[in-house]
C-alpha cells in the first residue's frame, strides 16, 4: 500500500463515523459499519471491540462506565482492594450443622465439613433441586446473604464490583477448557443406534452425528462465556459508574441462574435430553438479552432527550 492510499484510508476513518479501523496494532483492516445500533463489531482478523470507544465489548455498560471500571481494575490489579475500616463477610449458615460458610467463587453446589450438601442460592438441600424429568431448578427463591462483621470496614456498594470481577475471572481460558472437557463427557453419554458390527455406513453416520453435536456444544460453551461477559458488565452498569440506572442489577440473578443451569448440564447431564435442555436455556437467555437491549435503548433515548445527543 502506497502513501496516497494510506492517506485516503486515514481520511475515511477521520471524516466518516461509518468507517472504522480495527484497533488491534497488528491489524490494518478498515471496514464500513452500516447499522449504528449494534453493541460491538468483529473484524475479519477475529478481534471484537466496542464501536464507540474501540475497547473490549461491554454491553450493557456505557463507555464511560467501562472506562471507570477498567481504571479500577488497573489500580487493583484485577483484585478487590484492601479497604480501610471493617470488612463485611457475606455467607450462609449450613442447613445441617449451622456452621457459617463464606463463598469465594466456584459454583452454587456447597458441601459443608459436616458432609451436608446444599444450594448457595436458596439454602436448601441439594437433593431437592432435581425434578422427576431430571431438570435442575431451585425449589425456593433466592434468600438474602447473611453477614458477619470482621476487623475492617468496607463499602457495601462494592458487592457489584465483586460480581463483575467474579464473572471476569470465569471468562478465563482455563475455565472454558474445563467446560470443553465436560462437553466431551456429555456427548459420550449419547447412546449409539443399534446395528450390526460390520455396518460401516451406520457407524460413520453416527460418528459424524456425534462430531456435529460436539461442535455445536463447543459453541454453547463459548455462549456461556459470552453470558459471563454480559453479567460482568450488567454489574458494571448497575454499580453507580456514570450514574447508570440501578434496575440493571435486577437482571443479574436470572442470567446467573441460566449460567449455573448450563454448567450443571455440562457436568452431569446425559443423552439427548441434556442437549434439548441446553437449547431451551439458550432460548431463554436470548429473550433476557433482548429485554436488556430494550432497556439500553430506553437509556439512550432518555440521554438524547436530556442532552440532545448520545454520550458514551
Amino acid at each position: 500500500m502506497n502513501i496516497y492510499e494510506r492517506n485516503i484510508e486515514k481520511c475515511l476513518v477521520n471524516l466518516s463515523r461509518s468507517y472504522i479501523k480495527c484497533p488491534l496494532k497488528s491489524c490494518s483492516i478498515i471496514f464500513q459499519v452500516i447499522y449504528s445500533g449494534i453493541d460491538y463489531v468483529r473484524c475479519r482478523c477475529g478481534h471484537q471491540f466496542c464501536i464507540d470507544c474501540k475497547q473490549e465489548p461491554h454491553f450493557p455498560a456505557t463507555c464511560s462506565s467501562y472506562r471507570a471500571y477498567f481504571d479500577e481494575l488497573r489500580q487493583n490489579g484485577d483484585l478487590i482492594s484492601d479497604y480501610d475500616a471493617k470488612c463485611i463477610v457475606r455467607g450462609r449458615h449450613c442447613v445441617s450443622c449451622n456452621n457459617f460458610i463464606e463463598k469465594n467463587g466456584g459454583c452454587n453446589h456447597m458441601t459443608c465439613r459436616c458432609g451436608a450438601e446444599f444450594c448457595w442460592l436458596c439454602a436448601t438441600y441439594w437433593k431437592d433441586h432435581f425434578s422427576s424429568s431430571g431438570e435442575f431448578r431451585c425449589p425456593k427463591q433466592e434468600i438474602s446473604i447473611e453477614k458477619q462483621i470482621l476487623t475492617k470496614d468496607r463499602n457495601p456498594s462494592r458487592r457489584l464490583y465483586e460480581h463483575a470481577i467474579y464473572h471476569r475471572n470465569r471468562r478465563a481460558f482455563q475455565n472454558q477448557a474445563k467446560q470443553n472437557e465436560n462437553v466431551k463427557r456429555l456427548i459420550g453419554t449419547i447412546p449409539l443406534d443399534r446395528g450390526t458390527f460390520f455396518d460401516t455406513s451406520l457407524m460413520k453416520s453416527q460418528i459424524d452425528k456425534r462430531e456435529a453435536l460436539l461442535q455445536h456444544s463447543y459453541e454453547v460453551v463459548k455462549y456461556v462465556n459470552y453470558l459471563h461477559r454480559v453479567c460482568e458488565f450488567i454489574a458494571v452498569a448497575a454499580d453507580g459508574y456514570a450514574n447508570n440506572p440501578i434496575e440493571f442489577a435486577n437482571s443479574l440473578y436470572p442470567f446467573e441462574t441460566l449460567i449455573f443451569n448450563m454448567s450443571q448440564i455440562f457436568e452431569s447431564g446425559r443423552g439427548y435430553q441434556a442437549i434439548e435442555q441446553l437449547n431451551d436455556l439458550h432460548k431463554r437467555s436470548e429473550k433476557l438479552i433482548e429485554r436488556l437491549r430494550h432497556a439500553v435503548n430506553i437509556r439512550k433515548m432518555h440521554r438524547i432527550k436530556r442532552t440532545g445527543y448520545v454520550t458514551s
